[in-house]
């Protein structure tokens, strides 16, 4: 390995594991406060009375809790972007795809799960439909052309699913087909192979010629993608696309649509039972009478269940419904659940979709009993046999009929956990139900009340996804979420407050109005030297940026402040950047070696150091290296492999453990990555090595390697480290400290 500035032998490189190491540092993953007020290391008392002044340092500081738990930051960023992905209506987190069509940058949608669910389980094949697969088949491109109500929708993605696409996308109808052709040609960079694409209706599709078409289905076969097109009979101007028309000229029967669509949902004994109704044979004959409309057929099966399983069914509402539904099919939904349970149910899964079932019931739950109005007099009526009934019973409806009328699924926890999670099918729900529920109801208290609750919830998921729903509802609110919620809890003791409002400001600022509104309320923050808490805040605002060099430049010039919650703060808010872009590493390990040569800035400094050491990780199947644990410290990793970090990797690493204000702390993080090396060969060795550059020409932080790797062989110590004392001990006699 070649040595870093000055001579001294480079740092090794290496991985955090997710479990934490042994000793001081607490669990890895979640954390588990013994009150919302207490939690994150918050002063005992909480809110209301703090009993003393905090530590500064050490067990029982915030500083100490910062940097006692391996990967807590990147644990984190993975969380804030899924629960800002809920929000914004993603199918899941990460990088969103961006498809660049006639100039203009639009996000690709996917094909409604819902739409693609009800024509997987309940489509009544069109005697067209093996046909028009063959010729899809061989060309890529089919144009379906047919009149309206024959069903062509429906059978588009009955065409794609038959594909074995990985993922079916609706375009936008005024997509340019030049722009499209020029994407797909493009192959791998531009879209994954295998996709499928569905477009209804394009306005542009008279303007369509033979050379494009020829261009854009060539573009498929190269990327092996589909494309299905839907237009009218007399849509196509051009005699050279007919080679890739497939005419649907024949219905399928509409009862057998309600058949099938009513087996779906009900299964069947019900279907055959409600079928067999004569209330329900007239409405059949009466909603069915006229022109072809396979769409409607569908839709009426679908109010005829959705009422079914409200527990009456009447035919005038089944008509009301249909007659809203085409345009106002997701209101109509929501308002269908009417029972508290349902609706609190509905709400809580929408903050909290994707989660495990057991935090959604909980927060159900809470909300629920929040909504009831236990000052009003209830009058209870004994049931037919006399007994008294049960005022609340929570076994009114099981989990699988309650997520039949939410339009919801149960799907496995992550990273193989047994148990259950829970999740709307149609990943734009949860931002709707939030806000429906915001507006429509006077039940903004109560809701903000809960909310706050959730925020300081011991699992870390739930707090960021309440967060991020607070984020949807300032988007519709912002200045009354300001005069509630936000100005409150900058100031507040709390970190899990304050890292709610970054979170919600973060997300309510993709509005450019909002977005400038917090840029001037986040200054105030920032500035307010006599209030830092408030300082804090701002600082975690900025660790939500976009922009690392405007956000480092911020966090720096808060180095200045002289309060431990102001530098935890700075601290784990360079973790969120450095977790969000590796490639941000070297301007913060520079920022905070230039800062900690200034005495006013260097416990900052230093200590933010420590935080980012401790909780940004990389991972073993994303990066691609060899390793008995899942987690490597990211800064060691780096360090091994980016020669322009080891200078101020060491530099910082020596100047932590031979102060004063955060020793404690430093300790704690190189024990932490000690117990990782000794689970590693590998990352032992970068330790070794890591080791020797520190202790290099350096006698005092010879003597305070030594007595560290001294403490982890202690026989009074719980889990010693008897693999990774040796190395250092070894290596520290190699350099003769």
């Amino acid at each position: 390995m070649s040595t870093p500035t000055g001579g001294a032998p480079a740092a090794g490189g290496g991985a955090a594991g997710a479990a934490p190491a042994p000793g001081p540092a607490q669990p890895a993953g979640e954390a588990q406060p013994q009150s919302p007020d207490a939690a994150a290391g918050a002063p005992a008392g909480g809110e209301g009375g703090v009993q003393g002044e905090p530590p500064r340092s050490g067990p029982g500081a915030e500083s100490f809790e910062a940097t006692g738990r391996m990967g807590q930051g990147s644990l984190r960023h993975d969380r804030v972007r899924n629960a800002f992905a809920n929000v914004e209506g993603d199918v899941v987190g990460g990088d969103k795809y961006v498809l660049l069509l006639g100039g203009a940058q639009r996000r690709l949608r996917t094909i409604s799960p819902l739409m693609d669910e009800r024509v997987r389980h309940a489509y009544q094949e069109h005697p067209g439909l093996a046909a028009a697969r063959e010729a899809l088949a061989g060309r890529h491109l089919l144009i379906l052309r047919g009149a309206p109500g024959h069903g062509k929708t429906a059978m588009a993605v009955r065409l794609l699913q038959g594909m074995g696409a990985t993922t079916k996308y609706h375009l936008d109808s005024d997509v340019d087909f030049a722009s499209l052709a020029d994407l797909l040609e493009r192959g791998g960079d531009s879209i994954e192979r295998g996709a499928a694409f569905l477009l209804d209706q394009p306005s542009g599709i008279a303007g369509l010629r033979g050379a494009e078409y020829e261009k854009v289905q060539g573009a498929l076969a190269l990327a092996g993608a589909w494309l299905v097109i839907t237009v009218s009979s007399t849509e196509v101007a051009d005699s050279e696309l007919l080679t890739a028309v497939v005419d649907v000229t024949e219905v399928p029967d509409q009862r057998g649509i309600v058949s099938s669509h009513l087996r779906w949902r009900l299964g069947d004994a019900v279907r055959d039972r409600l079928l067999a109704d004569d209330e329900i044979g007239k409405l059949l004959d009466e909603m069915l009478d006229g022109d072809p409309a396979c769409k409607r057929a569908a839709d009426l099966a679908s109010a005829i269940a959705e009422e079914w399983e409200t527990g009456r069914l009447d035919p005038e509402a089944v008509k009301e419904r249909l007659a809203r539904q085409a345009d106002e099919d997701f209101d109509i939904w929501v308002e269908s659940l009417r029972e508290p349970a349902v609706r609190s149910l509905a709400i809580a899964l929408a903050v909290l979709n994707g989660l495990p079932q057991e935090y959604i019931a909980t927060a159900a739950r809470a909300l629920r009993e929040r909504l009831e109005d236990d000052d009003r007099p209830q009058v209870l009526v004994a049931g037919p046999n006399g007994e008294p009934p049960l005022g609340k019973d929570p076994f009114g409806a099981p989990r699988r009929t309650q997520l039949t009328r939410l339009r919801a699924r149960d799907i496995g926890k992550e990273d193989g956990e047994p148990g259950h999670a829970l999740e709307y099918k149609d990943p734009s729900y949860p931002r709707r139900v939030i806000q429906h529920a915001w507006v429509q109801y006077e039940i903004q208290s109560e809701l903000l009340d809960w909310l706050s609750d959730l925020v300081v919830a011991p699992a870390e998921e739930v707090r960021v996804y309440a967060a991020a729903a607070l984020g949807a509802i300032a988007a519709e609110s912002y200045t009354y979420l300001c005069d509630r919620v936000f100005h409150g809890w900058a100031q507040s003791e709390n970190p899990l407050r304050r890292d709610a409002v970054a979170y919600a400001l973060q997300l309510a600022s993709r509005d450019p109005w909002i977005a400038e509104q917090v840029d001037a309320l986040v200054a105030g923050w920032f500035a307010d030297r006599s209030r830092p808490y408030v300082q804090a805040t701002a600082a975690r605002v900025h660790g939500m940026g976009e922009d690392p060099e405007a956000a480092v430049a911020a966090l720096a010039r808060l180095t200045v402040v002289d309060r431990a919650t102001v530098a935890v703060a700075v601290g784990r808010s360079l973790t969120d950047l450095v977790a969000q872009n590796a490639d941000s590493t070297a301007l913060v390990l520079r920022t905070l070696h230039e800062r900690s040569a200034d005495h006013r800035r260097r416990p900052t400094a230093l200590l933010s150091f420590l935080i980012v050491a401790a909780q940004v990780v990389v991972d073993r199947a994303e990066w691609g290296f060899e390793s008995t644990v899942e987690q490597w410290p990211a800064l060691l990793y780096q360090a091994h492999h980016r020669e322009e970090l080891r200078a101020p990797f060491i530099a910082l690493w020596r100047e932590s453990l031979n102060q004063a204000d955060f020793g404690e702390e430093a300790q704690q993080v190189l024990r932490n990555w000690a117990a990782l090396a000794e689970r590693d060969p590998a990352l032992r060795d970068m330790f070794r090595l890591m080791v020797g550059a520190i202790a290099y020409r350096d006698a005092r932080t010879g003597r305070i390697l030594r007595r560290c790797a001294a403490d982890w062989v202690d026989p009074d110590e719980l889990a010693p480290l008897p693999l990774t004392a040796a190395v250092v001990h070894a290596q520290l006699d190699l350099e003769g400290v």
